[in-house]
């Protein structure tokens, strides 16, 4: 879910910097981002519920949402500044890129990655 996620942001993001006012293609654009952070805050949160453990469960939830706003205000701040200095085009791809990283971080992560939301009944 976490690929898939990202894989989304990456082709919203792409969409972005390069439809100029396609009404179609700027819709898809947003339908994509809307998967993805669908996708994504799912997948995150539940790998917390599956993965902490009960007593520090809630501590857990909250360094998520923590790392999840220190992440959106760096790449608000980012994409502003190059939205502003350069284009709207220049900040999209700049997001395109790290969701490229994302993409290529999970794929070269070990396993299948099921066993992150799957418990055990072992």
């Amino acid at each position: 879910m976490l690929l898939g996620g990202a894989l989304a942001f990456l082709a919203a993001y792409l969409l972005f910097a390069s439809v100029g006012a396609n009404l179609l293609l700027l819709a898809t654009a947003f339908v994509l981002a809307g998967v993805g952070i669908g996708a994504a805050e799912t997948a995150e949160h539940a790998a917390v519920a599956t993965r902490a453990p009960e007593a520090i469960r809630g501590s857990a939830f909250g360094l998520l949402a923590a790392l999840q706003s220190a992440g959106n205000l760096a790449a608000s701040a980012i994409g502003g500044a190059l939205w502003t200095t350069f284009s709207p085009a220049v900040a999209f791809v700049w997001l395109a890129s790290w969701m490229l990283v994302a993409s290529i971080a999970f794929l070269a992560m070990p396993g299948d990655g099921r066993s992150a939301a799957v418990p055990t009944t072992e």
